[in-house]
């Protein structure tokens, strides 16, 4: 079945200021700003990695896949790849960036499918991880890893990842609206990292109707050692750890099956 078109900008535009009042956010009404602010060239460097660490051909599966810019280019290297995400609104943009996948709406920590993948990759923006809790995610992919498998999870360590990255001010505009974002931090609340407030304000330029809504995004921080240990303790072997700005990519790999 063919999967439906994706919402465009001005289709989020007219909700918002139909329904100002209603539930918000980049991971539903908003999913296009969600797609517009997707960074290719941050994916293409996450994809590097995937060239580095993993194999070259058969399965790929991509826990938060979003709107799918990295299973854009898995297709290009596996011949099977599957993305799972959580949000419909965001899995509507596969249509137009992976059109070869298979997506399936699950959460990333329980993913619907019981065969195994030779790379599982977990590597989402740090305002848009793939889940709360890495270990989760790790309890996930380990076990549908194939022999010699390779996963690649990155994770938020500190405050750094998303400050200085992501414009406190921001201005979008097509097809005759003008959409107004703007974002600040505090310390999280009920879990350690921070909160990214957001707010949006959304303008019909001709009529200059306009309204407003906000959202919260809570972005966690992991203790990259102990997720090292997890994996370790999950069966992975040949685990590192690679650092970068305020995140850790984790690549470890799964036993290789008897040849005999």
């Amino acid at each position: 079945m063919p999967r439906p078109a994706a919402p465009t900008f001005a289709d989020a535009c007219e909700r918002l200021l139909r329904y100002p009042e209603g539930e918000h956010s980049l991971y539903t009404t908003l999913a296009p700003l969600f797609d517009r602010l997707t960074s290719e060239e941050r994916v293409a460097g996450e994809f590097e990695a995937v060239e580095a660490f993993a194999a070259d051909s058969g399965r790929a599966l991509e826990l938060g896949c979003s709107v799918g810019a990295m299973l854009s280019r898995l297709t290009e290297r596996y011949h099977r790849v599957l993305g799972v995400s959580q949000y419909p609104a965001l899995l509507r943009f596969t249509t137009h960036r992976a059109p070869e996948a298979g997506v399936a709406v699950a959460a990333p920590t329980c993913p619907p499918t019981a065969k195994s993948f030779d790379t599982v990759v977990a590597m989402g923006a740090p305002a848009a991880q793939p889940a709360e809790d890495a270990q989760a995610l790790l309890d996930a992919a380990v076990p549908r890893l194939a022999p010699g498998g390779t996963l690649l999870l990155r994770v938020v360590t500190d405050a750094s990842a998303v400050r200085g990255r992501t414009e406190s001010v921001g201005v979008f505009r097509g097809s005759g609206y003008r959409l107004e974002r703007s974002v600040t931090d505090r310390p999280g609340t009920g879990h350690e990292g921070i909160d990214l407030r957001m707010g949006y304000r959304v303008t019909d330029e001709a009529s200059g109707e306009s309204a407003t809504t906000s959202e919260t995004v809570p972005v966690r921080f992991h203790d990259a050692e102990a997720l090292w240990t997890a994996a370790a303790d999950a069966g992975l072997g040949d685990v590192r750890l690679i650092t970068g700005e305020g995140t850790t990519l984790l690549v470890g790999h799964a036993e290789a099956g008897d040849p005999c």
